[in-house]
Order: C-alpha cells, then sequence, then structure tokens
C-alpha cells in the first residue's frame, strides 16, 4: 500500500492496516528505527500496560512472540 506524506509531515495508515495492527482512531503511535526502516508501533495507555509484567503472565509472552512473527514478515517482505 502506498501512502503520501501531507506537507504537514502527516501520513494516513491505510484501514486495512490500522484494523490489522491495532490502531483505532486516537491511538499514539511511536515510531521506531531498525536498519534504516521506519516502523509506527501503537502507544499503549498505562491500563493497557497494567498487569503485564507480571510473574506467570503468558500474555506477556505471547504478545512478544506475535510482534517478533510480525518483524520477521516485515524483514522477509
Amino acid at each position: 500500500m502506498i501512502t503520501t506524506v501531507s506537507p504537514k509531515g502527516q501520513v494516513t495508515i491505510p484501514a486495512p492496516l490500522r484494523d490489522r495492527y491495532g490502531f483505532p482512531a486516537g491511538t499514539k503511535v511511536v515510531w521506531l528505527e531498525r536498519d534504516g526502516d521506519l516502523i509506527p508501533k501503537p502507544l499503549l495507555s498505562v491500563n493497557e500496560l497494567r498487569g503485564r509484567f507480571r510473574p506467570g503472565n503468558d500474555r506477556l509472552t505471547e504478545l512478544l512472540l506475535a510482534e517478533r512473527a510480525r518483524d520477521r514478515e516485515h524483514e522477509h517482505g
């Protein structure tokens, strides 16, 4: 998918990607730079982070593995 940077430096994330990667309206986005690529990630709120780092929280492992799988897909086209 192709988007255009506006004169104000704004970019629209296409709806299929917003839906797939969890960018609902009002989401704050953090931009990561990795090996010359810019990677937008939804910035999670304090409420969304609450409880994620407790010992035995298997959900964190699932989230990290899913994120790594998406990164691999991105790296390999």
